[in-house]
């Protein structure tokens, strides 16, 4: 099973708006063109500063933690369960 890994996007000079942006993207998914980032899987929309961007990674972050207390309550109850049965 492979697993992704995380990276920094960032351009000096967005195409569309000629300004600096970043955003957060899967590693496999960063592809390099002619000079400048084309991105499949951004996960964090594009920002133009890093306020944006550090809201984007506090985002991902409180997902994440959702997550875990999720499969944390279902690990134990599986756990239970199999205690139980026992």
């Amino acid at each position: 099973m492979e697993t992704s890994s995380l990276d920094l996007v960032y351009l000096d000079r967005d195409p569309l708006t000629d300004l600096p942006s970043a955003g957060i993207c899967l590693k496999e998914d960063m592809r390099i063109a002619h000079g400048s980032a084309e991105v499949d899987g951004l996960i964090t929309r594009t920002c133009l500063n890093f306020v944006e961007l550090d809201a984007g990674i506090r985002r991902l972050h409180a997902e994440l933690e959702e997550i875990r207390a999720r499969a944390r309550k279902k690990f134990y109850k599986a756990e239970a369960m199999a205690v139980g049965a026992a």
